[in-house]
């Protein structure tokens, strides 16, 4: 699955910017592996001539079916967001959406067990055991402020590692 490109148009000095937000929108890794998907997906239509573009809920809901056992959940989940994303690219209303392919992918997930459960949040009082444990080291200190910005935004993981010193404001 590859993005569409925007056609350059001399007389229009947003393309140039659009075209770079387009292809900022996902990373590298995330392209490559949803177009890994997207091929898979089709092989297996091509191979039962089922249609794929646009696909039907129950040939999504066939397909999740057949790989339940052997692929992993996050397999399957990153493969119906390839699915997702192909349809949305071409214009076409997703299958995914579906109650039946939400359905079975609930199914899985909870055959699996991989089902996800809510886990209990730090508190204020946790945050400031944990703060007043940390050694005065240099890591100490990074520790702290990590845990800290991290709280005050309530920022995920991902989100906390990918900030730069350029995002911070002091104030």
């Amino acid at each position: 699955m590859e993005i569409v490109p925007i056609p350059k148009r001399a007389l229009d000095p947003a393309t140039d910017r659009v075209r770079d937000y387009v292809s900022q929108a996902k990373a590298a890794n995330t392209v490559r592996a949803y177009a890994a998907d997207w091929r898979h997906f089709t092989a297996w239509c091509r191979a039962r001539a089922y249609a794929w573009l646009p696909a039907g809920p129950a040939t999504v809901s066939l397909y999740l079916a057949e790989f339940a056992d052997s692929a992993r959940v996050s397999t399957l989940t990153r493969r119906v967001s390839a699915i997702s994303q192909a349809h949305q690219l071409a214009g076409f209303e997703s299958p995914t959406g579906d109650p039946a392919v939400r359905t079975i992918m609930a199914g899985i997930r909870r055959g699996k067990g991989t089902a996800q459960r809510g886990k209990k949040p730090v508190l204020v009082d946790d945050l400031r055991r944990i703060v007043v444990a940390l050694s005065d080291s240099i890591q100490g200190a990074r520790d702290r402020a990590l845990l800290l910005v991290g709280f005050a935004g309530a920022f995920r993981r991902s989100e906390l590692v990918a900030l730069d010193i350029a995002d911070l404001e002091f104030g």
